[in-house]
C-alpha cells in the first residue's frame, strides 16, 4: 500500500507507531472514528486514512442541506405507483394522463419516481407543467440540487401567491411566476405593476415572457401596455403584443385595423372577382406599426412581399369587416373568396386566430376547404394542421358528431386517425361505436403504417370504458401486433382510472 501524503495527523500516527502505543496514546484523526489505545487500532486508522486520501478526500466543514417544505398531499397507492412504472417503461405517451388523474385525485407522485419524471420533463417541455404540479415542494427542493431541473421553479402552480420581494429581485422566471399568481387574483394590479416595471426591463426575451403573463385574464385594461409594446425594439415583443391585441376586438387598435381594411377592400359585384384588397404602401407607417411590421427601406419590393403584407392585414383585422362590407354571413364571405385563394387562406388563418365558433363552422362546412375536404385521402397538410384549432371553439359533442358523420366516406386509416386526433376532447359513445365498426370493416385499400397511427390514436383517446366495443381479435392478421397493443393500452388506462 502506498503511503498517504504527509499531514500532521499522518505524522502523528507514524511517530506513535515508532514510539509504541504503550508509551503514546493513539491520535484522534479528524473525521475518523474514535479508537482504542492499542496497536491494532493504530493500524486501522492508518489504513483508513491512506484509503480516503488516495480517493481524493480533503478536510472540510459541510453545511447540512435544509429539508424540503412539507407536502400535505398523500402519495398514490402501491398499485397506482406500479402502473406509473409501467407507463414510464413501456407507455410513455400515457404519462400526461396518469399525471392528470393523480392531480385530480389530490395525491402526489411517489418521491422515488421524481428524478425520472424530472429528467423526462427536462427533455420534453410539454410535460413540465404537469410534472411540476405533481412534484410539489419536493420537486422545487430537488431543483436546487440539480440545475437542469430548475424549470420546475418557473412553472406556475395553483397554490402560488404573489411575493413582492420576488417580483423586485427575483430571476426572470421567478418574477413571471409571481406575476401570474397576482394576475389570477387581481388582474388590474398585476397589469399596473408590469406597466410600471416595463421601462426598466432591458432584455427583449424578458419583456416578451412578461407579456405572456397578461394572456390569462386579458382585458381592456391591458391595452395601453400592449400599445406601448407595439413600438418595442424587439420584433418578438412586437409580435406578441399584436397577438394579444388581436384578442381585444373592441380596442382602439382593432378599430384602426378595421379602418385600414375598409379603405382597401374594394367591392364591385358587377365583376367576376367581386372584391379586391389593395396593397398598403410603404409610406403608411401607422399601418406597419399596427401590424408589428418593419417599414420597408428598399424602394423596390417584390410582388410576394406586397401580397404577404395584405395577408397579415387580413389575418389580424376583426372578421366583422367582411360580413359588413360584403353584406353576407361567414359562409357567404368564404364562397365569394373562392375566386381569391390567397385571401381565403388568410381568412381561415384569421378564423383560427380568433376562435369564433360561427366562423369555424363556416370553414368546416365549406365544400372546398371544409372538414369533408380535409378528411379526404389527398388533403393538404396545412388544412389538417388547422383542424384542431377550428374544432376548439365548438362543443365536444359537436366535434364528435361531425367526425362520426364522415366515417363511412373515409377510406384510409391514416386519414381517420388524423381526424380523431383533431377532436382533442372526450369521445361520445356514438363516436366510439362508429370507430369500432370502422376498424372491423373489410376494405381492399389498407396500409399497415396508417393503421398504426389510427390504433395509437384510439388507444390514447377512446374512453377506456368503451374497450368492450372493439373486437377481441385483430381484424387482419398482419396488423395483429399493433391491434393487441391498442387493447393492452386501453386496459392499462382502465386500471389507471380505477386506481386514481
Amino acid at each position: 500500500m502506498n503511503p498517504a501524503p504527509e499531514t500532521p495527523d499522518w505524522e502523528h500516527l507514524v511517530s506513535t507507531a515508532l514510539i509504541g502505543t504503550t508509551r503514546r496514546s493513539v491520535a484522534t484523526v479528524a473525521g475518523m472514528p474514535a479508537s482504542d489505545e492499542d496497536a491494532e487500532a493504530l493500524l486501522d486508522l492508518a489504513a483508513l486514512d491512506t484509503i480516503r486520501r488516495q480517493a481524493g478526500y480533503t478536510a472540510h466543514a459541510a453545511t447540512p442541506i435544509a429539508p424540503d417544505a412539507p407536502d400535505p398531499r398523500p402519495r398514490v397507492g402501491d398499485t397506482a405507483a406500479r402502473l406509473l412504472d409501467l407507463v414510464l417503461s413501456s407507455h410513455p405517451d400515457l404519462l400526461p394522463e396518469w399525471l392528470e388523474l393523480a392531480a385530480r385525485s389530490g395525491r402526489g407522485v411517489p418521491y422515488e419516481r421524481l428524478p425520472d419524471l424530472l429528467d423526462r420533463a427536462y427533455r420534453t417541455a410539454v410535460l413540465r407543467p404537469a410534472v411540476a404540479a405533481a412534484a410539489g415542494p419536493r420537486g422545487a427542493w430537488l431543483a436546487g440540487l440539480n440545475p437542469v431541473w430548475s424549470f420546475v421553479t418557473a412553472e406556475p402552480l395553483p397554490g402560488d401567491t404573489f411575493d413582492e420581494e420576488t417580483w423586485k429581485a427575483g430571476g426572470p422566471e421567478e418574477r413571471r411566476r409571481t406575476l401570474l399568481a397576482l394576475r389570477a387574483r387581481d388582474p388590474a394590479t398585476a397589469g399596473t405593476l408590469l406597466a410600471e416595471a416595463w421601462p426598466g426591463e432591458s432584455k427583449a426575451e424578458v419583456r416578451q415572457a412578461l407579456l405572456d403573463a397578461l394572456e390569462p385574464h386579458l382585458g381592456p385594461d391591458d391595452e395601453p401596455l400592449l400599445e406601448t409594446a407595439l413600438d418595442d425594439r424587439g420584433a418578438g415583443v412586437r409580435g406578441r403584443a399584436l397577438a394579444l391585441l388581436s384578442r381585444l376586438p373592441d380596442s382602439a387598435h382593432a378599430h384602426r385595423l378595421r379602418d385600414h381594411l375598409r379603405r382597401r377592400l374594394r367591392v364591385d359585384r358587377d365583376t367576376s372577382w367581386v372584391f379586391e384588397v389593395d396593397t398598403p404602401e410603404a409610406s403608411e407607417t401607422g399601418l406597419f406599426r399596427d401590424l408589428a411590421l418593419a417599414v420597408p427601406t428598399e424602394t423596390k419590393e417584390s410582388p410576394r412581399e406586397r401580397r404577404e403584407r395584405v395577408q397579415v392585414l387580413i389575418v389580424h383585422t376583426p372578421l366583422d369587416v367582411w360580413t359588413e362590407r360584403l353584406d353576407t354571413d361567414p359562409a357567404g364571405v368564404l364562397a365569394l373568396a373562392a375566386a381569391h385563394p390567397e385571401t381565403r387562406d388568410a381568412l381561415v388563418d384569421a378564423v383560427c386566430l380568433r376562435g369564433d365558433a360561427d366562423w369555424s363552422r363556416a370553414v368546416l362546412d365549406d365544400p372546398e376547404i371544409g372538414l369533408a375536404a380535409v378528411a379526404g385521402d389527398d388533403a393538404d397538410g396545412r388544412g389538417r394542421q388547422r383542424l384542431r384549432v377550428l374544432f376548439a371553439p365548438l362543443p365536444a359533442v359537436e366535434r364528435c358528431d361531425r367526425v362520426l358523420a364522415l366515417l363511412e366516406g373515409i377510406t384510409y386509416p391514416e386519414a381517420l386517425g388524423r381526424l380523431l386526433l383533431a377532436i382533442d376532447a372526450p369521445w361520445t359513445p356514438g363516436l366510439s361505436e362508429g370507430v369500432a365498426r370502422w376498424t372491423a370493416r373489410t376494405t381492399e385499400r389498407r396500409r399497415v403504417r396508417g393503421h398504426r397511427l389510427l390504433y395509437e390514436t384510439i388507444a390514447a383517446h377512446m374512453p377506456p370504458e368503451h374497450l368492450a366495443l372493439l373486437p377481441e381479435q385483430a381484424p387482419y392478421e398482419k396488423e395483429a401486433d399493433v391491434y393487441f397493443r391498442l387493447r393492452e393500452t386501453l386496459r392499462l388506462r382502465q386500471d389507471m382510472h380505477k386506481e386514481l
